[in-house]
């Protein structure tokens, strides 16, 4: 199993055996969303203004494959738009084609199965995270965030992302959910990880106005 993204991963925790996100339909799209953003940002693909307004900076190559329906609103958008405006501009077939997108590059990667579902009308596509790969990504947060094991940037931005999903008592104990979000806030305190702190913020300011709306 190839190296993932912290949105793939992300994605790995969100949805259920079923294919499903149990998630608000809001929460689970804003992660990915602000995921995608900042890993295209972090790739040069696109940019961002004073005003928090992203556009496309460089054409579309194939670092980041799942990002490409997010990258295509974003480039044949007239203007600049923030997050929110991709959130809430994009139609419900724009965001399940960013989520399948993202599905389907975790079954190329051998994270999950694709599953068909034969419906009335017509067949749905579904992708299953394999318990093995789910494991792999929290025993990766447990070790950085509750053994003490060196911090990355991309570990900090998952534990955001389970966070603001609301899933890190999912997989965590009231006592460790505690630590992971304490060791949270303490980061977006410190100088140290001032490389994530914008992400941080985008993060929780994009869950604020999903939940709002």
């Amino acid at each position: 199993m190839s190296d993932l993204s912290f949105t793939q991963e992300y994605y790995l925790c969100a949805v259920n055996s079923k294919g499903n996100s149990p998630l608000d339909g809001g929460e689970f799209s804003a992660c990915l969303v602000i995921g995608d953003l900042m890993e295209m940002l972090g790739q040069g693909l696109i940019s961002k203004d004073e005003k928090n307004r992203f556009s496309a900076a460089r054409p579309w190559d194939e670092s980041l494959p799942y990002a490409k329906p997010l990258y295509d609103a974003i480039a044949s958008s007239k203007k600049p738009r923030t997050a929110s405006d991709f959130l809430f501009g994009l139609s419900f077939k724009e965001l399940s084609s960013l989520s399948a997108s993202i599905g389907a590059s975790l079954a190329a990667a051998g994270a999950a199965d694709e599953i068909n579902n034969q419906g009335l009308f017509k067949n749905k596509t579904k992708y299953v995270p394999k318990p093995e790969a789910v494991t792999r990504v929290i025993e990766k947060v447990r070790a950085e965030f509750l053994e003490e094991g060196p911090l990355t940037d991309e570990t900090v931005c998952l534990a955001a992302l389970l966070d603001a999903g609301n899933l890190i008592h999912h997989y965590f104990s009231k006592v460790e959910a505690r630590s992971v979000k304490s060791r949270l806030k303490e980061i977006h305190e410190s100088e140290t990880y001032s490389a994530v702190k914008e992400i941080l913020d985008t993060i929780a300011a994009l869950i604020i106005v999903c939940i709002a709306h």
